[in-house]
C-alpha cells in the first residue's frame, strides 16, 4: 500500500491499516520535561522492579535453598532430600511467572477500568507489599511469606508489562514512539543487571543480607510513589475510553508544552465511543486479529529464542565449559551489561529504521550466534579446549548484543503501534500473557531438555528462531516513520 504526502493533502489509510489514523499526521515535536519526568518515574517504579525481580533469584540460589531447608526443618521438623529441595526452589522461582500470567490477563481490563494512572498506583502498592514480605520472611522464619511475595511481585510485573508500554506509547509524540517504546525495555534490562550486581555474595547475596537483596526494589517504588500526583493521564484514554475531550486536550497540552490549539490535531481523528471491545470482537475483525497474532507471536518468539536461558543458565554453562565460578559470575554480569547498553543504544536509532527491518536483522544474527553457542558447547563437551571457552563467552555476548537491537525491545511496544486505543488494552494483555507463558514454558522445560539432549539443548532455540524469521518476513508489516511524517506500511 502506498502513501503520498503533498503540501495540502494527507491520504487516509484504508480499512486494513492497523495504526491510529491520528498517527498519520505527524508534526515536528519536542520532548517536554513532564514527559521525561514521567518516563523516568515509571521506569523507577515499574520497569526496573520488574526486571529486578526477574533476575534476582539467580545469584543467591544456593543460599536461598539452604535457608528454605533450615526453616522447614526448624518449623515443621520435615527433612527434604536434595531433589525435593530443588523442586521447592523451582516452585518459589516459577510462581513469579504464574503471577505474571495472572497480571497480564487482568492488566488490560484494569487499565480501562482504573485508568492508566490508577493501574500504575495499584502496581506500586503491590510491589510495596511484596517488598515488606520479602524483608520479613527471614525474621519470621516463614517460607510461605517468600512464596506470597514472589507471587505478588509477579502479579505486579504482569500488570506492568501490560500497562507501561501502552501508557508510554500513548503519551509520546508520534515521531518519538520508538524511543519511548524502548524505554520500557531499558528499564527491564537495567533492573536485571542491577539484580545481578547486588546479588554477588560480596554485596547483598550473602546468607545474612539476602532479605535486603530481594526487597531492595521497594525502596525505588517508595521513592517515586508520591510522583503519581504529578504525572499525566493518557490523553487518548481520556478521550476515547472516558469521552472527556476537554480533559484530554488539557493533558495533551501539558505533555507537549503547547497551547491546546496547537495540539488538538493529535486527537481529531480519534472517536470517543461507548462501544466495548472484547476478545471476540478482536478475533472477528481482520485488522485487529492480525495485530493480535503479530504481537503474540513476536512475544512468544522472543521467549523461545532462549534469551532467558542464556541469562539464567549462562553461569552454569560457563562453569561446565571450564571457567571458574568467579569468572563465570562476572561473565554473566558482563552479558547483562551488554544487554543494557545495547538497549540504550537502540533508543537512539530505532525510529530511523523500520521495525520489520530491525527485527529481521536482529533475529537473523541471533540465529547465527545461537548456532555458534550450540557448536561451542558441543565441542567443549567432547574436548577440553581453553580458547573455545573464551569463544563461547564472545558468542553469548554477541547473542545478547544483537538480540537487543530488535527482538528485545520491539515486541513490547509493536502491539500498541498496530492498534487503535479501543482494542489496545486487550492486545497488550495478550502480549503480556504470551511473554509470561513463554518464559514459564522455557523455564519449566529447559532442565528436562538439557537432561535429555545435553550439549544439544540449544538446538530447539535455533529452530524456533529460524521459524520466527519466516514469520517476520511473511507476516509482520513495516511501521517505519518516514521523513515525510507518514508510516509506510505494506499490509
Amino acid at each position: 500500500m502506498e502513501f503520498k504526502n503533498t503540501e495540502n493533502e494527507i491520504k487516509t489509510p484504508d480499512s486494513n491499516y492497523l495504526l491510529d489514523k491520528s498517527e498519520c499526521q505527524i508534526k515536528e515535536s519536542k520532548v517536554s520535561r513532564i514527559l521525561i519526568f514521567t518516563t523516568i518515574t515509571i521506569s523507577l517504579g515499574c520497569s526496573i522492579p520488574t526486571g529486578y525481580n526477574t533476575g534476582v533469584v539467580n545469584a543467591p540460589a544456593l543460599v536461598m535453598k539452604q535457608w528454605c531447608n533450615e526453616t522447614i526443618v526448624n518449623r515443621y521438623g520435615v527433612h527434604f532430600t536434595p531433589t525435593q529441595l530443588d523442586g521447592l526452589w523451582s516452585i518459589l522461582v516459577s510462581i513469579f511467572l504464574l503471577g505474571g500470567i495472572a497480571g497480564g490477563i487482568a492488566g488490560g481490563k484494569l487499565a480501562d477500568i482504573l485508568g492508566r494512572k490508577g493501574t500504575l498506583k495499584l502496581i506500586y502498592l503491590i510491589y510495596l507489599v511484596s517488598g515488606v514480605l520479602f524483608i520479613s520472611c527471614k525474621t519470621l522464619a516463614m517460607v510461605e511469606l517468600f512464596f506470597i511475595a514472589r507471587l505478588l511481585s509477579g502479579l505486579s510485573a504482569g500488570l506492568t508489562m501490560t500497562t507501561v508500554p501502552m501508557y508510554l506509547l500513548e503519551l509520546s509524540p508520534s515521531d518519538k514512539k520508538g524511543i519511548f517504546g524502548v524505554m520500557f525495555t531499558v528499564g527491564l534490562n537495567f533492573g536485571l543487571l542491577f539484580s545481578q550486581l547486588l546479588g554477588l555474595e560480596s554485596i547483598l547475596g550473602s546468607e545474612s543480607l539476602w532479605p535486603f537483596l530481594f526487597s531492595f526494589y521497594a525502596s525505588l517504588v517508595l521513592l517515586v510513589f508520591p510522583t503519581l500526583s504529578f504525572i499525566p493521564e493518557s490523553p487518548k484514554y481520556l478521550y476515547t475510553i472516558r469521552n472527556e475531550r476537554s480533559k484530554a486536550l488539557s493533558e495533551l497540552s501539558r505533555l507537549r508544552g503547547k497551547p491546546i490549539s496547537d495540539v488538538s490535531w493529535e486527537l481529531e481523528d480519534l472517536f470517543a465511543s461507548p462501544e466495548v471491545w472484547t476478545l471476540k470482537r478482536i478475533l472477528l475483525e481482520p485488522a485487529s486479529f492480525k495485530a493480535l497474532i503479530i504481537t503474540c507471536t513476536l512475544m512468544l518468539g522472543q521467549q523461545l529464542s532462549g534469551i532467558n536461558v542464556v541469562f539464567y543458565y549462562s553461569t552454569e554453562i560457563l562453569i561446565k565449559s571450564g571457567l571458574s565460578v568467579y569468572w563465570a559470575q562476572y561473565a554473566n554480569l558482563g552479558a547483562g551489561s551488554v544487554g543494557f547498553i545495547v538497549t540504550v543504544m537502540s533508543a537512539l536509532f530505532i525510529d530511523r529504521f523500520g521495525r520489520k527491518s530491525l527485527l529481521l536483522f536482529s533475529v537473523t544474527v541471533s540465529v547465527v550466534m545461537l548456532s555458534a553457542i550450540l557448536t561451542s558447547i558441543v565441542v567443549l563437551t567432547h574436548n577440553s579446549i581453553t580458547w573455545v571457552s573464551y569463544l563461547l563467552i564472545i558468542f553469548i555476548f554477541g547473542y545478547v548484543l544483537f538480540y537487543g537491537f530488535g527482538l528485545g525491545p520491539i515486541p513490547f511496544f509493536i502491539g500498541s503501534e498496530l492498534t487503535d486505543v479501543g482494542p489496545r488494552p486487550i492486545i497488550m494483555s495478550a502480549m503480556a500473557v504470551s511473554n509470561w507463558t513463554g518464559n514459564f514454558l522455557v523455564g519449566l522445560t529447559f532442565p528436562f531438555i538439557n537432561n535429555m539432549i545435553k550439549e544439544y539443548s540449544f538446538s530447539p532455540f535455533v529452530m524456533f528462531t529460524i521459524l520466527l524469521i519466516v514469520f517476520i518476513w511473511k507476516v509482520v508489516p513495516e511501521t517505519k516513520i518516514s521523513s515525510s511524517g507518514l508510516r509506510s506500511n505494506n499490509v
